[in-house]
């Protein structure tokens, strides 16, 4: 099952098909790497190549660089092995911060004739 995690992003990597990211114990085989503000432990990736996945992965990037590129949040699901620090991702949703709290709604009752 998916874990989810969101938030702005500190980094957005893009290389070359068999670069991979990590150390050996904690290799991830991806081409697009980010992680999270406050969180340089962790890292997500997944696979940009040249197959049936290629149309959702480009996606999934262009939303990640929107959300770089604009300060947006970022919402990805992803699985990590147990004590594994280096995640695959599955899924990529961005959202805008809000810039402002919505007024608060005021209902005032109105005098019924008698």
């Amino acid at each position: 099952m998916p874990l989810n995690r969101s938030g702005t992003l500190s980094l957005l990597r893009v290389h070359e098909v068999g670069s991979g990211y990590g150390p050996p114990t904690d290799f991830i085989d991806v081409e697009v790497v980010t992680q999270f503000v406050g969180d340089a432990a962790d890292a997500y990736g997944f696979q940009l190549r040249a197959d049936s996945n290629q149309p959702v992965r480009q996606g999934m990037l262009d939303l990640l660089r929107d959300a770089f590129n604009n300060n947006w949040i970022a919402n990805i699901d992803y699985n990590t092995p147990p004590g594994k620090h280096n995640g695959i991702i599955v899924r990529v949703w961005v959202t805008k911060p809000s810039r402002t709290q919505p007024a608060a709604v005021s209902r005032k009752r109105r005098a019924t004739p008698s």
